[in-house]
């Protein structure tokens, strides 16, 4: 600002910027947040909350992360996409992740290491296309946006972020593919629909991307055939179209043998999804249902946007309701649908609250005290639990099994029902007792980990084990737990050509018993 003086011009100082205090108090009385302060309080400080949840937990890595880190490392070494050498089996659902693994391990990266660092970094930037969305759905005004601070006091988001899964970067891909998406769908200008190729990574790097990209389309109909709609089509068909060829050449299937060897038996999907979603439900806290108040008022204002986002979060819970979720603590399965759960919630509770009545306001505040806590608690409980138990039982029955086959001087192979980290660390040719690995398993009838009926044991001899670890409630080895050690140590084969070399008991009851194979006894033909 000036003004003029004896014909001159003089500048008038800059009024101060306001006080904390006065800021404070000016958005108690109802005035908006400032740019700035939205950006701080709803995105900055979420990406902090996040690298604070994932370091907590950062010493603990899933067992089936380990799958991936061994096909990288054979990558990386010059073998191919393999598990086992001269074994071509796609025992994987995670291309793109398991490649990116691979190529940093060329480069001397553990893939142990860069899964983890890629897994927060991939976990913070996803925080940005939820921000963007929550922002598109309702703007912001008096209330910071929610829906990232729901995202940051997930287990599902920070605690996956180092458990070496790809878990992260699917989730960025899709949330940046669908913020892109809406982006276009409201612009007018000619722009390049970078949702397509956006999403088509999201495919290469989980098999359930297309379902987000359909359901955008659904509720976003573009004009079917325009410039705009073709090119993001086919920048998303013409990679995926490629890695099937590649899939169909590379391993002789149009499908990964995981597929097949996780499903079977829908009754035991069925039941076991509807267990799934109710624990979840329970663990997420009361938040989770002002997501159906979001719902309702996006119908009534008919929100397309809105729609599209909530028939993405309800249809992939039917997909896992369908699919039976998954072993893994804490409901990974559900991540790449809790954001956008959680931008419902978002869009309900700060709708309420940008009413600017003081009844709605202070309700919406109390409710978001009592959930906070709730989640705060619940993740701390979920924290703990994973270092005391999941940690602790796999260091003590996977580390030390892997501890003993490496120290003996006889290289497998070896019959194991949970080959990551034993697989990763010894090296040794597995033979995959749940059959990720093994087609002839995955094809038999029944669902994951019960596909044990006719003809199963005869696939687990015919590939001549060296040693068979079976899970065992007594330190006997004398009470098999889980069907695929049930169906090995009744039969004939273990009990005449196979001995007890080694009984690993384990702190919290039972043992992981390893039977080696007898010397001089006979092995069978190898398979042709």
């Amino acid at each position: 600002m000036s003004t003029r003086e004896n014909g001159t011009v003089a500048a008038l100082p800059e009024a101060p910027p306001p006080s904390v205090l006065a800021s404070l108090r000016a958005w108690l009385g109802g005035a908006p947040l400032s740019p700035r302060a939205h950006l701080v309080i709803g995105l900055v400080l979420p990406m902090v909350l996040v690298i604070a949840n994932a370091y907590r937990v950062a010493s603990f890595t899933i067992d089936d992360a380990f799958i991936s880190f061994r096909y990288a490392r054979n990558f990386a070494e010059g073998h191919g996409l393999v598990y086992n050498l001269g074994e071509r089996v796609e025992g994987y659902t995670n291309f793109l992740w398991t490649v990116l693994l691979g190529v940093f391990a060329t480069l001397g990266a553990r893939p142990e290491i860069t899964a983890k660092v890629l897994g927060v970094v991939c976990a913070c930037a996803a925080l940005v296309p939820v921000y963007r969305i929550a922002q598109r759905l309702t703007p912001l005004g008096w209330s910071p946006c929610l829906a990232t601070w729901l995202c940051a006091s997930s287990f599902l988001q920070s605690g996956y972020a180092v458990f070496g899964l790809e878990s992260p970067l699917f989730l960025l891909l899709i949330l940046l593919g669908t913020d892109r998406f809406l982006v276009e769908e409201h612009d007018d200008a000619n722009v390049f629909p970078w949702s397509g190729p956006l999403f088509a990574l999201a495919a290469l790097t989980r098999p359930e991307a297309p379902l987000f990209l359909l359901l955008l389309y659904v509720w976003h109909p573009d004009r079917p055939f325009s410039r705009r709609s073709l090119t993001r089509l086919a920048t998303f068909a013409v990679p995926v179209i490629a890695h099937l060829a590649f899939r169909r050449l590379y391993y002789g299937g149009f499908f990964p043998n995981t597929l097949t060897a996780k499903t079977g038996d829908m009754n035991q999907q069925l039941h076991g999804g509807v267990e799934y979603l109710r624990r979840y439900v329970m663990h997420t806290g009361p938040a989770i249902w002002l997501g159906v108040a979001a719902i309702a008022i996006f119908f009534v204002r008919k929100r397309r946007d809105g729609i599209a986002i909530a028939s993405i979060a309800v249809t992939f819970a039917l997909y896992v309701l369908f699919v039976g979720g998954d072993w893994m603590p804490y409901y990974r399965f559900l991540a790449p649908a809790e954001p956008f759960a959680f931008l419902l919630v978002d869009a309900a509770a700060r709708t309420i609250a940008e009413r600017k009545e003081r009844a709605a306001a202070l309700a919406v505040v109390l409710f978001g005290i009592v959930a906070g806590a709730a989640r705060m608690g619940s993740l701390r409980a979920a924290q703990r639990d994973i270092l005391d138990k999941d940690k602790a039982f796999w260091d003590d029955a996977a580390g030390r099994t892997a501890a003993w086959l490496s120290s003996h001087e006889k290289p497998g192979p070896v019959a194991i029902a949970d080959i990551g980290y034993v697989g990763y660390a010894t090296g040794f040719p597995i033979v995959d007792m749940l059959g990720l690995l093994a087609p002839e398993i995955a094809r038999l009838p029944g669902g994951y980990t019960n596909k044990t009926g006719a003809g199963y044991v005869d696939a687990i001899f015919a590939r001549n084990p060296r040693y068979v670890v079976i899970i065992s409630s007594t330190v006997d080895c004398k009470s098999p737990t889980v069907p695929s050690s049930r169906a090995l140590h009744a039969s004939s084969e273990l009990r005449t050509q196979f001995v007890v070399a080694e009984s690993i008991k384990l702190r919290g009851g039972g043992a992981w018993c390893i039977y080696e194979r007898k010397s001089g006894a006979e092995t069978r033909p190898a398979p042709r």
